[in-house]
This record gives structure tokens, C-alpha cells and sequence, in this order.
């Protein structure tokens, strides 16, 4: 008797929950009930929604496995093109911050180009530096052959007289 009132308040709890759209699926129960909060395209349909290019229907539903009908395209392109119209009458004006980027892309040039006459400088220096280890190597080896030489000569003599 106590298992069946179990069972029989397992079942009704999983109804209940099965019947509740928010509760029904982990994830699911934000602004549409049939796009989980987890979905890839989420938040771009909660940015179009705070915008009013999307609107909730009645039934809650965003349909997104349905087709798109020229209907909703409509209505979604005029509420987008009424906002930018709105937006671009409210006078925003982009000023400071066009020249706020053009300060930093003006500190940006005159930084690359102090960083380019540095890397310039080092890189003569490098090229000079290794016209000179050229030369230096040279001379080591004619200093190197030249003693050879003299050894050779002195260790051919003293065999000369030797024997």
C-alpha cells in the first residue's frame, strides 16, 4: 500500500513536471519555451527580443526548426530599419570618438615607427658587426696557417740536421 502511494506521487510529480514548460527540460525557460538558454543562438535571440525585432507570441514558442516566412522577414526587417532610423535621428554623434582613434592610431604610428628605426639601428649594427667577424675569422686563420707554417719549417730543418 505505501509503495503504490509512492509510485502514485512519482508519477503525478513527473506529470506535473512534464506538463510545466520551464520545468520540463534543464535550460529550457527563457524568454520562448522551446529554445534551451544553452543553445548556441540564444543569445542572439534574447539581443533581438531586448531590441523589439522579435517579439514573444502568445504561446511562447520561437519555432525555431520552422520555416522563415516572408511574412515575419517583413515584419523583423521593418522593426530593424525603424530602430537604426530611430537611433540615427537621436543625433548620436561619433565624433569623440573618431578622434579618440585617431589620437591612438596616430600614437600608434609614431610608436611603430620610432620601434622601426631602432630595429634599423640593430640591424646595421649587426651587419657591420658581421663584416668585422668576417675579417676577424680571416685573420685568425692566416695567423693560424702562418705558425703551422713556421713550425713545419722548423720541424723540417731540425730533421734535416738531425739525420
Amino acid at each position: 500500500m505505501r509503495k503504490a502511494a509512492v509510485c502514485g506521487a512519482a508519477v503525478a510529480v513527473l506529470a506535473l513536471w512534464a506538463v510545466t514548460p520551464g520545468l520540463a527540460d534543464a535550460g529550457i525557460g527563457g524568454m520562448f519555451v522551446d529554445v534551451p538558454t544553452t543553445h548556441p543562438a540564444y543569445p542572439a535571440i534574447q539581443n533581438l527580443v531586448s531590441r523589439g525585432i522579435i517579439v514573444v507570441g502568445a504561446g511562447g514558442e520561437f519555432g525555431g526548426n520552422s520555416p522563415l516566412l516572408r511574412y515575419d522577414a517583413a515584419q523583423w526587417l521593418h522593426r530593424t530599419i525603424t530602430n537604426l532610423e530611430t537611433t540615427m535621428r537621436a543625433g548620436t554623434d561619433l565624433t569623440p570618438r573618431l578622434t579618440s582613434l585617431e589620437t591612438r592610431v596616430s600614437g600608434l604610428d609614431a610608436t611603430l615607427t620610432r620601434e622601426l628605426g631602432a630595429i634599423k639601428a640593430q640591424l646595421a649594427q649587426l651587419q657591420a658587426g658581421g663584416a668585422a667577424a668576417a675579417a676577424e675569422r680571416k685573420a685568425q686563420t692566416a695567423l693560424v696557417v702562418g705558425v703551422t707554417g713556421v713550425v713545419l719549417a722548423l720541424a723540417a730543418l731540425a730533421l734535416f740536421l738531425w739525420f
